[in-house]
């Protein structure tokens, strides 16, 4: 899991979500970005509920980031 927030920033760590890297077309209320470096571990369990998704394309262009990060 990542984190995602609505202050956007312009730099390396940083990766916008746009509309139509959503499924179904269902966005986020707000303009958003995904912060690369802050991942964590979240147990299934505490899901309660789940708004909306990204395409597979673009959650390989959030992993190919964060490998680009490591090395």
């Amino acid at each position: 899991m990542v984190q995602i927030t609505s202050r956007i920033r312009y730099d390396s760590l940083t990766l916008a979500i746009n509309k139509n890297d959503f499924v179904n077309d269902k966005e986020l209320p707000l303009e958003s970005c995904i912060r690369l470096h802050k991942i964590f571990l979240l147990n299934e369990n505490l899901i309660i509920s789940k708004n909306t998704a990204v395409k597979p394309a673009f959650l390989d262009v959030v992993i190919e980031r964060i490998i680009k990060l490591l090395k």
